[in-house]
C-alpha cells in the first residue's frame, strides 16, 4: 500500500509535467490495475480532452462500415488485443423512457445467450455516453466519452440521454463477423444450383431458427440479407435488430413498450421486415403473433433456394405472384411437387397451419447420415430389455470431469437469482399474514412435496412441467401447481368435507436453457357444501388477504360460468371445434383489459383480421362476438339482466345465471358489492375449472382511467377434477370442490411500508355458527361468522342454506369443533340472544348478540375451563 501511495504521487507529478508521456506509460507499462483509483480519476478529469475514455476507441480499430439502418450502424472492427475481426453495432438510445431502455437491454441480454452453430454469435455489449455534436469515432478524441461496461444482470439504462442536450448515449454490441450474405450468394446462385446443396442450406437455416425460437425470440426480419455465411461457408442467422420476445408464460407484459398488436418496431417505423418476406399477420397488424411469422419468411427463402432467378425483374414478378396470389410457377411445381407442397404449407395465410421449425426438422427434411445413427441410439435407449446404452448415456451426462468443466463456464442465466434484492423477510411476513387469514376460516395445512417421481399419468399440465433427470436415470418433476396433488389425496382418503390451505413454491419452465422460474403461491380450498355459498367464502378469503396489500378500490373481481360461456358461443355461432382456440386467443389479447374501457374497445379493430383469417370465423360470428363483448361484459347486475333477456331459451344458461345471482347475494352479506364484473369471453385460467370461476385483479393505474390490470388470484369449481380422481370402487359420490390460487409473489411491489402483520391466532379452538329453524338463517349465520373473523376468532358454518341439527352436529364432529353458537329466529327477533354450547364441558349459556365476540374471546383464552364464564 505504501508503494501504491508513492506511485500515485509520482503519477500526478508526471501528468502535470508531461501528459502525453504519462498516457503512454499508463497504457503500456503499468496498466490500469497497477495505478490507484485516485490516480485514474485524476487522469480522466485533467486530460479528458486529450484521450477519450471510450471502450470502443480504446479496444477496437474501425476498418470499414458494413451498413446502417433504423437501429444504428454496423462497422467491421479489429480488436487490438486478439487481432480478430468483429462486427460492432452502435445503437443510439433515443428514447428517454427508462422502461424502453430497460426493455432494449433485456433483449440484448437474451440475444447474447444465443449459442448455436447457425446463429451469429453476440459476444458482449456496453454503454457509452458521449458529449458534443461530433461523432467520437471520426473526431479521434476531440471530445470525451464516458464508457461503462456492465454484466447483463447489473446494467441499467435508466439515465440514458437524460438532462443534457449535448449528451448522447449509445449501446454497443460486439458480434461475430461473417464475410457475405445469402443475398450476395443468390446473385451467382443460378449457375451453381444443386439439389443436395439447397437442402443443406435450408436445413441449416431451419436448425438456426429452431434454436432462436426455443429461446423465446421471434426474428421478424428474416431475409437473405440477414442470413450470413461464416468463413467455413456455414449458415449463420443474424441481425436481430427487430427481434421481439415471444409472449410466453414466464415473460412479463411491459405496458410501456409498443406491443406486437400495434405492429410497431422499436424504431417506431411501423413497418417490420421486407415486403416479400413479411407474413400477412404482421402487415395486417394482428394483436397476437408468434414464431410462425419467421416460418413464412423461411418459406419465401426456401423457394429462392429452389428457384434461381436470372434477372432482378424475373425475381420481382415471380415473388409478387407468390406473395399476392400464393402461386408458384407451374413448371417449377411440376418439377418439384414435394417442395411445392412444403412451400404451400409454409406460406399458408393461417399461421396455425404453418409447420414449426422443429416439425420441419422432424418430418419434412431429408435425414442426415448422422441422424440415422442417432435414431439407432435413441431406439436402443428406449428398449426396456437391455439398459446398457441408456446406462452409458446417463453415466456420460453425469461424468464429474465434464460437469466440473461445464461449471467453469456457467450459463449466463445461472448467475441470475429469482430476486435482485433480498426479499426474504418481506416474503416471511406475506406468508405469515396468509396463514393467519386462512386459519381464520378453520383451514388446515396440506403440505405438497415440491418434487415427485413421474407416475406415468398424463394431465393437461404434463407438457408444461419442469422435469429433472437424476444420476440414477429416473425422471422427476417439480411441483407445477398445488391443487392436483391435494385432490389425489382427498380422493385416496375419500374425504367428503374439509378446508385446506397450502403455501409453497411452484415452478415454470424458463425460456431456452435458463434456470426454471419459481413463484410463491397460496391455495385455499373447500371440499363439500353448496356451490354458491362455498364460492362466496373462497372469494372472501382471497379478498381478506389481497386487501392487506392493495387498495380495496383498485380490486376488481371478474366472473364467468362455463355453461354461460358455452351458451354465448352458441349464440354467436362459433363452431364447436374452434371454441377452444377462440377462447385462448381472446384470453391473450382481450381479457387482459378492463371491460367497457377504451383500450379494450380499441382491440377489436386489431383482432378482427386474426379471427377472420387465422381462426377462419365468418363476419357474422365476429360481429356477434364483438356484440357480446359490448353487452355481456361489465357490471354484474346489469349484465345478468341482459343475459336473461337474450338466453332465456337455454335452460343450462338460465341455471348458470341463477347460480351467479345466488353467489352475488352471498357476497353482499359480507359487503362485497363493488367492482364485480361478468366477463362472458373470459376462459378459465386452468383446464379443471368448470361451472362458476373467477379472477381477481388490481388496477395498475387510477380507477377512472383505462389501465392494465395485474392478475392476483384465480379460482373456481373443479368438480370434474375430483370426479376423475375419485375411486369408483366406493359407493359414495365425489363431493363438490372449489378453490382459489393466489399469487403471493405479486404482493411484493405493493407491500405497504407499515407492519402488515395481523394479530396472531395462537389458539386452536374453532367455533361453529349454527341455526335452529328459520329456514337456515343463512344470512344471519354468514354475518355472525364474518364478525368473528374480523375479531381473529377461528370460525365457520355449514355451507348449506338450511342444514338440519343433525347435519350441523355431524359437521362439528367431523371437523373436531367443540364450541357451537346457535342462533334462532325467535332469539334474534325477541330477546336478541344467541346460545353458546361447549360439547366437552357440557355447558351452555345465553349471550346477547352484541356481546358474543367479547364473550368468545374471553372464553377461548380460558379454554372454556373457568366456571365463572358459564355463570
Amino acid at each position: 500500500m505504501q508503494h501504491r501511495g508513492v506511485l500515485s504521487e509520482w503519477a500526478k507529478q508526471l501528468i502535470s509535467e508531461s501528459p502525453a508521456v504519462f498516457g503512454e506509460t499508463f497504457d503500456h507499462v503499468f496498466g490500469q490495475q497497477m495505478i490507484s483509483s485516485e490516480c485514474s480519476i485524476f487522469w480522466r478529469a485533467d486530460n479528458s480532452s486529450s484521450r477519450p475514455n471510450s471502450r470502443y476507441l480504446n479496444d477496437f480499430e474501425e476498418l470499414r462500415s458494413l451498413g446502417q439502418g433504423g437501429f444504428g450502424r454496423v462497422a467491421l472492427c479489429k480488436n487490438k488485443l486478439d487481432g480478430r475481426q468483429y462486427a460492432v453495432k452502435k445503437i443510439r438510445l433515443k428514447d428517454r423512457s427508462p422502461q424502453v431502455n430497460e426493455k432494449i437491454l433485456r433483449e440484448v441480454a437474451t440475444l447474447s445467450r444465443l449459442q448455436h452453430q447457425h446463429v451469429v454469435r453476440y459476444y458482449q455489449a456496453w454503454v457509452e455516453t458521449e458529449y458534443g455534436q461530433h461523432n467520437v469515432v471520426n473526431t479521434g478524441g476531440s471530445r470525451t466519452a464516458e464508457s461503462s461496461m456492465y454484466s447483463f444482470d447489473e446494467i441499467s439504462l435508466s439515465d440514458a440521454g437524460a438532462g443534457n442536450k449535448q449528451e448522447c448515449t449509445y449501446l454497443y454490441i460486439q458480434m461475430e463477423y461473417c464475410p457475405r450474405t445469402l443475398r450476395q450468394d443468390f446473385e451467382t446462385y443460378s449457375s451453381s444450383f444443386n439439389v443436395d446443396h439447397a437442402w443443406h442450406l435450408f436445413r441449416q437455416i431451419v436448425e438456426g431458427l429452431a434454436h432462436v425460437h426455443s429461446q423465446g425470440i421471434i426474428h421478424r426480419d428474416l431475409t437473405p440479407s440477414n442470413i450470413f455465411f461464416d468463413v467455413r461457408n456455414d449458415i449463420k442467422i443474424g441481425d436481430f435488430g427487430l427481434a421481439k420476445f415471444l409472449k410466453l408464460e414466464q415473460l412479463d407484459h411491459d405496458q410501456y413498450i409498443p406491443t406486437e398488436g400495434m405492429g410497431v418496431s422499436m424504431d417506431g417505423t411501423g413497418q417490420v421486415g421486407t415486403y416479400f418476406y413479411t407474413a400477412p399477420e404482421v402487415e395486417q397488424k394482428w394483436p397476437q403473433i408468434n414464431e410462425k411469422v419467421d416460418m413464412y419468411s423461411a418459406g419465401v427463402i426456401f423457394f429462392e433456394l429452389w428457384h434461381p432467378f436470372s434477372t432482378a425483374m424475373e425475381r420481382h414478378l415471380v415473388l409478387t405472384d407468390l406473395k399476392q396470389k400464393g402461386e408458384s410457377p407451374v413448371s417449377w411445381s411440376t418439377q418439384f411437387p414435394g417442395q411445392s407442397n412444403l412451400l404451400r404449407r409454409l406460406l399458408c395465410p393461417s399461421p396455425s397451419e404453418r409447420p414449426s421449425a422443429i416439425e420441419l426438422l422432424q418430418n419434412d427434411l431429408p435425414p442426415r447420415m448422422e441422424d440415422e445413427w442417432l435414431n439407432d441410439v435413441l431406439r436402443m435407449i428406449q428398449t426396456p430389455e437391455d439398459t446398457y446404452v441408456y446406462d452409458r448415456v446417463i453415466s456420460t451426462i453425469f461424468n464429474e470431469d465434464q460437469l466440473v468443466a461445464k461449471m467453469q463456464c456457467p450459463h449466463e442465466s445461472s448467475k441470475k437469482s429469482t430476486y435482485k434484492n433480498d426479499n426474504s423477510e418481506l416474503l416471511d411476513s406475506i406468508i405469515e399474514v396468509s396463514k393467519e387469514v386462512f386459519k381464520r376460516h378453520c383451514a388446515k395445512r396440506f403440505q405438497i412435496s415440491p418434487l415427485h417421481t413421474l407416475d406415468g399419468k398424463f394431465t393437461e399440465n404434463s407438457g408444461k412441467t419442469v422435469k429433472i433427470l437424476t444420476q440414477g436415470g429416473e425422471m422427476l418433476e417439480l411441483c407445477y401447481e398445488l391443487r392436483t396433488p391435494f385432490v389425489m389425496s382427498v380422493a385416496a382418503n375419500q374425504l367428503s368435507s374439509c378446508k385446506r390451505y397450502e403455501i409453497s413454491w411452484v415452478h415454470r419452465r424458463a425460456v431456452g436453457h435458463s434456470t426454471p422460474y419459481r413463484f410463491l403461491q397460496g391455495d385455499f380450498d373447500i371440499i363439500g357444501g353448496s356451490s354458491p355459498i362455498t364460492h362466496a367464502e373462497v372469494i372472501k378469503v382471497a379478498l381478506d388477504l389481497v386487501r392487506r396489500f392493495y387498495n380495496s378500490k383498485a380490486i376488481v373481481i371478474r366472473l364467468n360460468h362455463s355453461k354461460l360461456a358455452e351458451a354465448v358461443c352458441s349464440w354467436a355461432g362459433v363452431p364447436q371445434e374452434r371454441r377452444q382456440n377462440v377462447a385462448e386467443f381472446l384470453s391473450s389479447t382481450l381479457v387482459q383489459y378492463c371491460p367497457n374501457k377504451a383500450d379494450r374497445k380499441s382491440q377489436w379493430s386489431l383482432i378482427r383480421g386474426q379471427l377472420l383469417q387465422d381462426l377462419r370465423l365468418s363476419e357474422e360470428v365476429v360481429e356477434k362476438l364483438h356484440k357480446a363483448d359490448q353487452r355481456f361484459c361489465g357490471s354484474a347486475d346489469l349484465v345478468l339482466a341482459r343475459l336473461r333477456g337474450t338466453l332465456f331459451y337455454d335452460k343450462s344458461a338460465c341455471k348458470a345465471l341463477d347460480d351467479l345471482s345466488t353467489f352475488l347475494k352471498c357476497l353482499r352479506v359480507w359487503s362485497v358489492e363493488e367492482h364485480i364484473a361478468i366477463d362472458v369471453l373470459m376462459p378459465p385460467s386452468d383446464y379443471y375449472y368448470t361451472d362458476l370461476f373467477f379472477q381477481i385483479y388490481s388496477k395498475e393505474g387510477s380507477p377512472a382511467s383505462s389501465s392494465h390490470e395485474k392478475l392476483l388470484a384465480v379460482g373456481g369449481r373443479y368438480d370434474m377434477l375430483m370426479e376423475n380422481a375419485w375411486d369408483n370402487t366406493h359407493k359414495t359420490k365425489p363431493p363438490g370442490a372449489v378453490g382459489v390460487s393466489i399469487a403471493l409473489e405479486k404482493f411484493l411491489p405493493n407491500n405497504p411500508s407499515s407492519d402488515v402483520g395481523l394479530p396472531r391466532i395462537e389458539n386452536s379452538i374453532s367455533v361453529l355458527v349454527c341455526s335452529k329453524g328459520g329456514g337456515g338463517l343463512l344470512n344471519e349465520r354468514m354475518e355472525l361468522v364474518a364478525e368473528l373473523w374480523e375479531a381473529n376468532i377461528k370460525a365457520q358454518f355449514v355451507p348449506q342454506e338450511d342444514p338440519s341439527l343433525q347435519e350441523q352436529y355431524e359437521y362439528a364432529s367431523d371437523h373436531d369443533i367443540k364450541c357451537l353458537v346457535f342462533i334462532t329466529e325467535a332469539g334474534l327477533s325477541q330477546t336478541d340472544l344467541v346460545k353458546v354450547r361447549h360439547l366437552d364441558a357440557r355447558k351452555e349459556k345465553d349471550v346477547e348478540k352484541e356481546e358474543i365476540v367479547k364473550f368468545l374471546s374471553e372464553a377461548i383464552s380460558l379454554q372454556f375451563k373457568n366456571p365463572t364464564i358459564w355463570s
